[in-house]
């Protein structure tokens, strides 16, 4: 008779004793042929060999994705392998069992065996040949190395331990980081719900969500916000916590809000560095000009400068674009509007550019007779009219200041000529007086 045994014993014999780690098998045994006794020992040989399965067999195959597997803390993994016995992957009433050594069984179908590990668990039906093992909230001390057995039943011999073909479980650190999800596009104004997510976990864990312009914290797997426009750029945080492994991880967002375009146009009159934000500007022909159109916009806005009507300059990179009008002349005058434009809106912004001419007009009612035109005179504009006017001014004080020089120049002459008359008087009267004495003396002396 033969007696299986799944605990390790030793059973005695009348002639000899066999002892294995998972099974003993007995044999008794009376001599009396040398045909029985070997026999006896090449079945004895074949049941030991399916029932440890230290080495493979023909008719027994096992395959597996890997026979190394590293799993990190917290987190769960299915394994999934297939497996023939006795050349067959159809069973009935099959058990399967996984084994970190002889007799330790950590998962298996059969419900009524105490099994060492409460996380691991056979989901594989060992009737068709499935052996698939699942670990769950994998902790440091599930590391180590496991292999399968299967019974077709408890009474027959179709047994075997896959020995040879032996998987490595390693647990490492928990290093992954959550997934936030947004679900629809994050716009200015308008709500959202974001959802933190850790991939490869199978067990509820906790929750936590905080901004780093805020100090509230929630604690929930998802939320709902309504951002603004200066969310833009802030930094939401998720944090999973497992309480079966006392670990966690978290995850930062940075909030991509998008939001319709805003610009501003400045003006710089060259060579000053003095930015104007007047919607008028007066430029000196001759003078450069650089007009610069500032955009603010998620996404990127299409960007457009136009003189009038016409398009003069665009660009797509939605930040800034410059139009520079180098030496001014009186047609470059006009109205010159920058509009930007992305999918959430649109806006534009202008400036009037108004140049002031250096040369000096000709007076064509100016002749050089001095004698206007009446009828242009009449039809002249204020400005020419004032003009005229000035230049009557200006001969009438002229001919006044020439006409009083010329009668303090004549007021001179005749003093100095009534003067100069005066002293010939004076010389003629002296020489007569002398004569008159002469003479006198004269009919003096005759008359003695």
């Amino acid at each position: 008779m033969f007696y299986g045994r799944q605990s390790i014993k030793r059973l005695e014999t009348d002639n000899w004793i066999l002892t294995s780690k998972s099974s003993v098998l007995c044999v008794r045994m009376e001599f009396g042929s040398g045909i029985w006794i070997f026999f006896a020992i090449t079945v004895l040989f074949q049941v030991w060999m399916g029932s440890q399965g230290e080495t493979t067999q023909d008719g027994y195959s096992f395959q597996v994705d890997s026979s190394v597997i590293v799993i990190q803390e917290g987190l769960c993994v299915s394994i999934p392998c297939q497996f023939t016995a006795n050349n067959r992957r159809k069973f009935t009433n099959s058990t399967g069992y996984w084994k970190m050594a002889l007799g330790t069984a950590v998962a298996s179908n059969d419900k009524s065996i105490a099994l060492t590990k409460q996380n691991f668990h056979l989901v594989g039906d060992p009737n068709v040949g499935d052996c698939t093992l699942h670990i769950a909230d994998a902790t440091k001390q599930d590391s180590g190395t496991y292999f399968f057995r299967f019974e077709e039943s408890k009474d027959s011999l179709n047994k075997f331990n896959y020995m040879a073909n032996k998987i490595t479980v390693q647990v490492t650190d928990l290093t992954q980081k959550p997934e936030i999800i947004v679900f629809g596009e994050m716009v200015a104004k308008e709500e959202v719900r974001m959802t933190c997510l850790l991939p490869g976990i199978c067990s509820p864990p906790m929750i936590k969500w905080w901004r780093d312009n805020a100090d509230e914290v929630l604690e929930s797997t998802s939320m709902s916000i309504t951002p603004n426009l200066w969310d833009h750029g802030i930094s939401v945080t998720c944090e999973v916590s497992l309480p079966k492994v006392d670990s966690s991880t978290r995850q930062t967002l940075n909030l991509d809000v998008q939001y319709p375009p805003t610009i501003k146009v400045h003006t710089v009159i060259e060579p000053s560095e003095v930015t104007l934000e007047n919607h008028t500007v007066s430029v000196k022909e001759g003078q450069s000009v650089i007009l610069s159109c500032l955009v603010d916009s998620n996404p990127a806005a299409d960007v457009t400068w136009t003189k009038g009507e016409k398009t003069i300059a665009s660009s797509v990179t939605g930040q800034k674009l410059e139009l520079y009008l180098a030496h001014v002349k009186p047609s470059d005058a006009d109205t010159y509007s920058c509009t930007a434009q992305n999918n959430h809106g649109d806006t534009s912004d202008f400036v009037d550019i108004e140049v002031e001419s250096s040369k000096v007009e000709p007076n064509d009612n100016l002749y050089a007779d001095g004698s206007p035109d009446l009828e242009e005179v009449t039809a002249a504009s204020p400005q020419q009219a004032s003009r005229d006017i000035d230049y009557k001014l200006l001969a009438g004080l002229v001919a006044g200041n020439v006409l009083v020089l010329s009668l303090i120049a004549l007021g001179l002459f005749c003093l100095v000529r009534r003067n100069m008359k005066r002293r010939q008087q004076g010389i003629i009267n002296n020489g007569q007086e002398l004569s008159s004495q002469g003479t006198a003396s004269s009919y003096k002396g005759f008359n003695n």
